[in-house]
């Protein structure tokens, strides 16, 4: 048994046939990443700007100051923006099997109906 499976993994579970999701359940989680991964874009955007922090003064103490905080949004030891950049990937992973478990539950639905149209209801 896996602990903490990766979404690759999960994928490829999806590609074996052994993970699946409820009819209408992959898509709607899918659409949820997308919208979620477009609010992860825009606070990546906003993190970014942080990056310039003014208004602490001209003192020593100030710059070292503004400068701790401008390494923390961006260019810093896993700043902000990393962090977000990072789980826009995580979500974009997980959207990508949503989309796959939906598209595996129509390619089945599709041949079953085939599968049943081909049945002689005369026999």
């Amino acid at each position: 048994m896996w602990m903490n499976p990766s979404w690759k993994e999960l994928g490829e579970l999806v590609d074996g046939g052994e993970l699946y999701l409820e009819p209408g359940i992959a898509e709607k989680c899918a659409e949820r990443c997308a919208e979620l991964r477009e609010e992860l874009v825009k606070l990546e955007g906003r993190a970014k700007r942080l990056a310039s922090v003014d208004g602490l003064g001209h003192l020593p103490s100030g710059i070292a100051l503004a400068h701790k905080f401008e390494q923390k949004a961006s260019g810093g030891d896993y700043a902000l923006d990393q962090a977000l950049g990072d789980h826009i990937t995580t979500v974009e992973q997980m959207q990508a099997v949503f989309e796959k478990i939906a598209a595996r539950f129509g390619a089945a639905e599709e041949a079953n109906v085939q599968a049943l149209g081909g049945i002689d209801p005369g026999q």
